[in-house]
């Protein structure tokens, strides 16, 4: 059982809210929101090994954490423990850190190597230190916000474009990977994804992180004549989660990873519906929304 300190809100928990996350569109309420969580463990069951009772925790995954206390079974987890100087609402960001990494492993980034992001929220910034903290030279961010790409430059992007610019894909390439992270409901009418293809290197890759809740069309003759390898974010093996998750909770400790600024906007568990309103503005200085149970 742990006592939940913190709360961050994740884009999936907006679309879950409103009805267009796919996994959860149409079930039915209540629905439990949250997953990126840290928190401290009260008790622990007779077969519970390697947790003790005080221990600092973050862990993937679970849904519903949005609750005072909750309750899981370690043996089917993900679990970290955190540094002291670690704080909670840093250690519920290692939850997010620990959901895209595997995305950035699976496209096995390597010195020498140029990476394209799409999308600078949260999912976006983390794939960046990441892909940067596993060994690219450089990330440039395509990001439509402008806090959002300061923010980017911040955390060691090269350079940053605005896609919503005509041309912003011009002498950009080329790239040898490239993270689509791209809410693209936030963006109608820009087919991102799509003109990040052409910046490809041939036989290079594309991971897609970001998950929107319709389809996005691809020319699949870039696909085909470049040689392109186009991969999903998730890794269900739980060891590997496992080994991603203390790399994740070594990197926020020694700040090869920095996470200490994400959250921009917090609010007490009894004002989780203006929580979630604000998450969903989308609004510029607006990056993750913390909910705390003080």
């Amino acid at each position: 059982m742990v006592k939940v300190e913190s709360c961050v809100l994740c884009g999936s928990d907006v679309h879950i809210w409103d009805g267009r996350h796919p996994p959860v569109a149409g079930a039915p309420y209540p629905w439990t929101f949250g997953h990126e969580t840290a928190g401290t463990v009260v008790e622990a069951g007779e077969n519970v090994t390697g947790l003790a009772i005080g221990d600092r925790i973050s862990w993937w995954l679970t849904h519903g954490t949005l609750r005072e206390y909750c309750v899981f079974k370690p043996s089917e987890m993900a679990i970290g423990k955190l540094a002291p100087h670690v704080t909670w609402e840093e250690g519920a960001n290692i939850q997010l850190l620990a959901a895209v990494i595997r995305g950035v492993a699976n496209s096995e980034p390597a010195p020498g190597q140029r990476a394209l992001v799409l999308g600078c929220g949260a999912v976006g910034l983390s794939v960046m230190q990441l892909a940067l903290a596993m060994g690219v030279d450089e990330v440039v961010a395509a990001e439509l916000i402008p806090f959002r790409r300061e923010m980017a430059l911040k955390l060691g992007a090269s350079a940053t474009v605005d896609p919503g610019q005509p041309g912003w894909d011009s002498d950009l390439g080329p790239f040898d990977i490239v993270y689509d992270c791209m809410d693209e409901d936030h963006a109608p009418g820009r087919n991102t994804l799509n003109t990040a293809l052409g910046t490809l290197e041939i036989q290079a890759t594309c991971v897609i992180i970001g998950i929107s809740s319709h389809a996005k069309p691809i020319d699949t003759s870039q696909i085909v004549l470049k040689g392109l390898t186009i991969i999903g974010a998730h890794n269900h093996n739980i060891a590997e989660s496992r080994r991603l998750m203390a790399m994740c909770c070594q990197w926020v400790a020694d700040g090869t990873v920095k996470v200490s600024d994400y959250v921009t906007h917090r609010f007490p568990i009894e004002e989780t519906q203006k929580a979630v309103e604000a998450a969903a503005s989308q609004a510029d200085g607006l990056l993750k929304v913390a909910i705390t149970l003080d």
